[in-house]
Protein backbone atom coordinates (compact mmCIF):
# COMPACT_ATOMS: atom_id res chain seq x y z
CA UNK A 1 0.00 0.00 0.00
CA UNK A 2 2.66 2.45 0.70
CA UNK A 3 4.17 1.64 -2.56
CA UNK A 4 1.37 2.18 -4.04
CA UNK A 5 0.84 6.16 -1.77
CA UNK A 6 4.29 6.99 -3.51
CA UNK A 7 3.43 6.00 -6.96
CA UNK A 8 0.79 8.24 -6.61
CA UNK A 9 2.54 10.99 -5.56
CA UNK A 10 5.20 10.65 -7.85
CA UNK A 11 2.70 10.51 -10.49
CA UNK A 12 1.03 13.51 -9.76
CA UNK A 13 4.00 15.40 -8.97
CA UNK A 14 5.00 14.58 -12.78
CA UNK A 15 1.90 15.89 -14.33
CA UNK A 16 2.19 18.92 -12.59
CA UNK A 17 5.41 19.77 -13.46
CA UNK A 18 4.11 19.63 -16.89
CA UNK A 19 1.48 22.00 -17.09
CA UNK A 20 2.48 25.19 -18.20
CA UNK A 21 3.26 24.21 -21.79
CA UNK A 22 6.89 26.44 -22.72
CA UNK A 23 8.55 25.87 -19.19
CA UNK A 24 6.56 29.35 -18.18
CA UNK A 25 5.56 28.96 -14.21
CA UNK A 26 1.88 29.51 -13.51
CA UNK A 27 1.37 33.24 -12.69
CA UNK A 28 2.92 36.17 -13.52
CA UNK A 29 6.04 35.84 -11.39
CA UNK A 30 8.66 38.32 -11.15
CA UNK A 31 10.02 40.48 -14.49
CA UNK A 32 13.69 38.13 -14.03
CA UNK A 33 16.45 40.50 -13.39
CA UNK A 34 15.92 43.21 -15.97
CA UNK A 35 14.47 45.19 -13.61
CA UNK A 36 11.52 47.50 -14.28
CA UNK A 37 10.06 47.21 -17.55
CA UNK A 38 9.47 50.43 -19.92
CA UNK A 39 8.53 48.05 -22.90
CA UNK A 40 5.21 48.61 -25.24
CA UNK A 41 5.20 44.93 -26.10
CA UNK A 42 4.30 41.79 -23.85
CA UNK A 43 4.11 38.41 -24.76
CA UNK A 44 1.63 35.92 -24.10
CA UNK A 45 2.67 32.50 -23.02
CA UNK A 46 1.65 29.47 -21.35
CA UNK A 47 0.45 30.89 -17.97
CA UNK A 48 2.35 33.94 -17.92
CA UNK A 49 2.62 37.84 -19.34
CA UNK A 50 6.33 38.75 -19.97
CA UNK A 51 6.81 41.47 -19.05
CA UNK A 52 4.33 41.36 -15.82
CA UNK A 53 4.19 44.65 -15.80
CA UNK A 54 5.42 47.47 -17.88
CA UNK A 55 5.54 51.88 -17.39
CA UNK A 56 5.03 53.56 -20.32
CA UNK A 57 4.05 57.12 -21.57
CA UNK A 58 0.67 58.77 -21.54
CA UNK A 59 -0.64 58.40 -25.56
CA UNK A 60 1.49 55.07 -25.54
CA UNK A 61 0.47 51.82 -27.12
CA UNK A 62 0.82 48.18 -25.98
CA UNK A 63 1.16 45.43 -27.78
CA UNK A 64 0.11 41.83 -26.33
CA UNK A 65 1.37 39.22 -28.54
CA UNK A 66 0.53 35.55 -28.22
CA UNK A 67 3.83 33.14 -28.61
CA UNK A 68 3.61 30.11 -30.77
CA UNK A 69 2.03 27.35 -28.78
CA UNK A 70 0.50 29.28 -26.51
CA UNK A 71 -3.13 27.99 -25.27
CA UNK A 72 -6.23 30.08 -25.20
CA UNK A 73 -5.66 33.31 -22.97
CA UNK A 74 -7.29 36.37 -23.07
CA UNK A 75 -6.25 40.03 -21.81
CA UNK A 76 -9.09 41.41 -19.48
CA UNK A 77 -8.64 44.75 -17.48
CA UNK A 78 -10.20 45.56 -14.81
CA UNK A 79 -11.76 49.32 -15.79
CA UNK A 80 -13.54 47.38 -18.53
CA UNK A 81 -11.54 46.34 -22.34
CA UNK A 82 -10.70 43.01 -23.15
CA UNK A 83 -9.31 40.76 -25.75
CA UNK A 84 -10.41 37.78 -27.30
CA UNK A 85 -10.32 34.65 -25.99
CA UNK A 86 -7.32 33.32 -28.40
CA UNK A 87 -4.16 30.96 -28.72
CA UNK A 88 -2.86 33.11 -31.71
CA UNK A 89 -2.67 36.58 -32.83
CA UNK A 90 -2.48 39.86 -30.50
CA UNK A 91 -4.28 42.86 -29.03
CA UNK A 92 -3.16 46.51 -28.69
CA UNK A 93 -4.37 49.05 -26.26
CA UNK A 94 -3.59 52.31 -26.24
CA UNK A 95 -3.51 54.42 -23.06
CA UNK A 96 -4.31 58.37 -22.69
CA UNK A 97 -4.84 58.60 -19.28
CA UNK A 98 -1.85 58.56 -16.38
CA UNK A 99 -2.42 55.66 -13.93
CA UNK A 100 -2.57 52.10 -12.83
CA UNK A 101 -4.18 49.38 -15.18
CA UNK A 102 -4.29 46.41 -13.63
CA UNK A 103 -5.16 43.03 -16.36
CA UNK A 104 -5.70 38.92 -16.23
CA UNK A 105 -6.50 36.22 -17.96
CA UNK A 106 -10.38 35.35 -17.14
CA UNK A 107 -9.18 31.79 -18.17
CA UNK A 108 -5.83 31.54 -15.62
CA UNK A 109 -7.05 33.86 -12.92
CA UNK A 110 -3.22 33.86 -11.20
CA UNK A 111 -1.85 35.27 -14.56
CA UNK A 112 -2.04 38.53 -13.53
CA UNK A 113 0.10 41.89 -15.50
CA UNK A 114 -0.47 45.62 -14.51
CA UNK A 115 0.75 48.94 -17.07
CA UNK A 116 0.73 51.88 -15.33
CA UNK A 117 1.06 55.19 -17.44
CA UNK A 118 3.11 58.27 -16.48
Amino acid sequence: MRKDLLRVIVALSVAAAGCGGDGGGYGSGPNGNAGPSTSTSVTVRNNIFEPASTTVSVGATVTWTWAQGAVEHNVTFDDGPKSATQSTGGYTRQFGTAGSYPYHCTIHPSMTGSVTVR
